[in-house]
């Protein structure tokens, strides 16, 4: 004999797949994305040119990606602070 089922149609399933989908994801409105996406895109435009003048802190932080770039400045600022 089988394990008594969980749910009694697969709309129900569906559903219940769908609500955990969605509680995993964060909605973002598409300007507000574009703005911190065009911010960090500035950022790093800023770091290459500063570091082609060359400034330090800047050349320690350059990097070919945004998230390690961040990952980068905030370890230089997190070893100013400690």
């Amino acid at each position: 004999m089988g394990r008594p089922r969980k749910y009694e149609s697969d709309a129900e399933r569906q559903a219940a797949y769908r609500a955990r989908d969605k509680a995993q994801w964060v909605e973002v409105p598409r300007d507000a994305h574009k703005a911190h996406s065009d911010r960090l895109d500035a950022l790093q435009r800023a770091i290459g040119e500063a570091a082609k003048q060359g400034d330090e802190v800047a050349k320690s932080c350059r990097a070919a990606n945004v998230d390690t770039m961040l990952e980068k400045l905030a370890a230089w600022f997190e070893s100013r602070a400690g």
